[in-house]
C-alpha cells in the first residue's frame, strides 16, 4: 500500500503570471524568482517565496490550452479575515465566500478569486473582529 504523507509542493498556472504576482505580492507579500528557463524544461516558471523560502510554483498557461474547469483549492492562514478578504477587493480580486463558521471556536474561512480567475481560501482560528 503506498501512502501519501502531505503536500511537499503546490503550483498556479494562469495566463496573466505578471498580474498574479503583482496582485499576491501585495496582499501576501509573496515574491517571485524565475526559474527553468535556462533547463531543459525551458519553462516560463517562477518560485514562489515567503519569508525566504520556496512554497510553490508559478507558471505560464499555455494560451491554447483549455482552462480546467476543476482543480484544488489552496488555503492560507490569515489572522485577520474581514481585513484580508477587503484587501482582495481593493486589489481588484473577487471575494467569493465571507466569513463562513464551521462549527467548534477555531474554524472559520472565506474564499476569493485572484486577478487572473484562480480561486484560493482564507483560514482562521480567529473570531470576526468588531
Amino acid at each position: 500500500m503506498t501512502r501519501m504523507a502531505g503536500i511537499v509542493w503546490w503550483e498556479i498556472e494562469t495566463p496573466d503570471p505578471e498580474r498574479f504576482q503583482h496582485f499576491h505580492a501585495a496582499l501576501s507579500g509573496w515574491s517571485f524568482e524565475p526559474a527553468f528557463a535556462d533547463t531543459a524544461l525551458g519553462a516560463d516558471y517562477w518560485i514562489i517565496n515567503h519569508d525566504g523560502r520556496g512554497i510553490g510554483g508559478l507558471q505560464r498557461a499555455i494560451p491554447s490550452a483549455p482552462r480546467p474547469a476543476t482543480g484544488t483549492r489552496a488555503y492560507f492562514a490569515t489572522d485577520d479575515l474581514e481585513q484580508s478578504l477587503r484587501r482582495v477587493a481593493e486589489l481588484g480580486g473577487i471575494v467569493e465566500r465571507t466569513r463562513v463558521a464551521l462549527g467548534g471556536d477555531d474554524r472559520w474561512f472565506g474564499t476569493y478569486q485572484d486577478v487572473t480567475g484562480v480561486s484560493f481560501g482564507l483560514w482562521t482560528q480567529h473570531s470576526a473582529r468588531d
